[in-house]
């Protein structure tokens, strides 16, 4: 879940809220507090140095605790297990930590090495001494800190005691190897769960290191000030706490894990009310982590023009809203394959024999005697789907993939395994690189090209593409892989999907077109059993259109003919958040919408004038009216063409 500048789009869902939110909702700096929130503590990850001579080398291993996962497809018995055995416990990497003398003074600091081990040098000063290891890194491989909450900014830890005696000052060293920390995960243990934090710290370098590995920037693991040999993600924060449900910030009590765009803060669940046992947590939910992670790479380094808002997996939603839901739900499946192939030294696009690693699994509670617990959502990307049991695109058109968020998923996740691996009979995987797809994302290759000056045929070239979709994703990945591939066309075929922005954000140029037709419309319909409002079909009902306005005054006009369809023309910012039909015959109002013509006869010409209107891109909305239609009144076409300032302009490929 995406929570931006329109999170009055997730409830819109419920209630009518968009004149009420200023069509803005709320915002990350949109908490309350009794007290001004504290400044993060200052990151010290730089050891001081001191002579050999005079000092005390202590080695120490850190590590991590979490509750595993038992997941089998269809299993009753799925979700989250006991804690895992400490030696199945993983290293902390990269971590800062701490020395404390007994007065509570800092005199010593560092950062943790790939393998979880803090080796430091302290005074040669016999006595009691704390260690501390936190929840940040600041470094070459990861830069992230795991707060517990927004008041206080400060980070989750994991401590251990230690004595310095004369022995250890006669030989100048202390080695702790066979008596590491533990970051605890069970809540009888300690009630702050730090496992948590170190897990959602611990998925979060696994991403930096897939994309590392993926894009050729790995640099045989060595870090480098070259970009183009060396790569590691901006900073991101993490706000978790055990047993708190961090939705509650915003004022709401369903539990969610959210990203905040453009503050680059991402929110993970911890529990409800003190629960960590039956209600919903991800902390350990790598899927859930990852998810959101890969929300904060769009954000910081794709093209993130998704409205937020509700959505389901197998419901037609915004074509900007399901390619971002449908790339942070393959991104996490694409980290964890290529993690376990990394660990067990195989091919990174190979499709993993264990399920777990392909598909989305988000768990509530954990198994164990009076809790509840199981498995709220999960679905496979590594399967037909025509043949899928969750989003099943069989009965869908052609171009409906552009609207379905678990079909981009799948796409994208098959698309990146080799072509040799095969899902079902004589369908195999599309053998694309990550590197393009990084490209076609990011804009950034190994030959200096970057979000500043990113590669042409890429989403952040926003100059190009200012609306990103998937249709428009698979336009200019097939021109950065130079060519088509058959086995990623049939993937795309059966996901009901293409290689262009007709389906969404197709370019008004001043070209030469045939009339367009809208073949029958659709009724509204509610997107769950909780929506109050219906909404409009935006595939079938709806032509969206990339239109540009040069800042001349002119007239665009829709003119069609129909015996039933009534169609509107709406000019929306590019920006925009859809406006539900319900919310307009309701006397709501959108700041979204810039120009509008609502006809209530049918076969009127539709017109608006771009008078006033600041140079730009905007989106250009053809749509059918369906506020309270019946499945008779939509049973009929409507051809139409777009016209400006009289004469006609048709959609094209850029």
């Amino acid at each position: 879940m995406t929570l931006n500048r329109m999170m009055a789009g997730f409830i819109s869902a419920w209630t009518l809220i968009l004149t009420a939110c200023g069509g803005g909702g709320l915002e990350g700096g949109d908490f309350s507090s009794n007290a001004p929130a504290s400044p993060e503590p200052t990151y010290y990850g730089k050891p001081t140095e001191m002579d050999a001579a005079q000092s005390v080398t202590v080695t120490l291993p850190t590590k991590f605790l979490y509750r595993g996962l038992s997941f089998t497809p269809g299993s009753s018995t799925n979700g989250l297990t006991n804690v895992v055995a400490t030696g199945d416990a993983v290293p902390i990497s990269f971590a800062e930590f701490h020395i404390y003398d007994t007065s509570g003074t800092r005199i010593q600091q560092g950062e943790t090495d790939t393998d979880g081990i803090a080796t430091f040098k302290i005074p040669k000063t016999a006595g009691t001494y704390t260690f501390k290891v936190f929840s940040r890194a600041y470094n070459d491989y990861l830069k992230v800190s795991i707060l517990a909450d927004i008041y206080a900014n400060t980070p989750h830890y994991a401590a251990k005691s230690f004595s310095i005696t004369a022995g250890d000052i006669t030989t100048g060293t202390l080695d702790l190897t066979s008596s590491p920390v533990y970051a605890e995960a069970n809540e009888s243990t300690s009630s702050r769960i730090e496992g948590g934090a170190f897990n959602i710290m611990y998925n979060i370098l696994l991403a930096n290191e897939y994309i590392r590995r993926n894009i050729g920037k790995n640099n045989g693991g060595i870090p480098s000030t070259n970009t183009n040999l060396w790569w590691v993600a901006e900073k991101v924060t993490v706000f978790w706490k055990a047993g708190f449900n961090p939705y509650s910030y915003f004022g709401s009590n369903s539990p969610l894990s959210f990203y905040s765009p453009g503050e680059r803060k991402l929110y993970i669940l911890g529990g409800v009310n003190g629960d960590v046992k039956s209600s919903d947590t991800d902390h350990f939910d790598d899927s859930v982590i990852l998810h959101e992670y890969a929300h904060f790479l769009e954000d910081v380094y794709g093209n993130s023009g998704s409205p937020g808002g509700s959505h389901t997996g197998n419901f037609v939603i915004d074509a900007r809203l399901s390619w971002s839901e449908g790339w942070a739900n393959y991104f996490q499946a694409a980290v964890l394959s290529g993690a376990d192939a990394a660990y067990n030294n195989a091919d990174e696009n190979r499709a993993p024999t264990d399920p777990r690693y392909h598909y989305y699994v988000d768990t509530y509670g954990y198994r164990a005697s009076g809790n509840t617990a199981g498995v709220s959502i999960s679905f496979n990307l590594w399967q037909d789907g025509t043949a899928a049991s969750y989003d099943n695109t069989s009965a869908d058109l052609a171009g409906t993939g552009t609207f379905r968020e678990v079909s981009v998923s799948r796409a994208l996740y098959k698309a990146t395994r080799d072509d040799m691996a095969e899902y079902e009979s004589t369908k195999f995987g599309g053998g694309m690189d990550f590197s393009k797809v990084w490209m076609t994302f990011a804009g950034e290759d190994t030959a200096g090209h970057k979000k500043s000056n990113p590669v042409t045929t890429s989403l952040v070239n926003t100059s190009v593409y200012p609306i990103p979709s998937v249709g428009l994703f698979n336009n200019l990945l097939s021109r950065n892989v130079a060519g088509a591939t058959a086995k990623w066309d049939a993937i795309l075929a059966e996901e009901k999907q293409s290689k262009t922005t007709k389906d969404y954000a197709f370019y008004l140029g001043e070209t030469t077109c045939s009339d367009i037709t809208f073949t029958v419309g659709k009724e509204e319909q509610l997107m769950t059993a909780r929506d109050s409002v219906k909404r409009s079909d935006q595939q079938v009902n709806n032509d969206f259109y990339l239109y540009y306005h040069d800042g001349n005054s002119t007239t665009l006009s829709l003119e069609y003919s129909s015996t039933k369809l009534n169609l509107d023309l709406i000019l929306y910012k590019k920006d925009y958040v859809y406006f539900e039909d319900a919310y307009w015959y309701g006397g709501y109002s959108s700041d979204y919408i810039v120009k509008q013509s609502r006809s209530e006869t049918v076969g009127a010409t539709e017109s608006i004038s771009t008078s006033g209107l600041s140079a730009g891109y905007y989106l250009l909305n053809v749509k059918i009216n369906a506020y309270n239609k019946t499945a008779s009144q939509m049973n009929t076409n409507a051809t139409y063409r777009i016209k400006k300032g009289g004469a006609v302009i048709c959609g094209t490929e850029r």
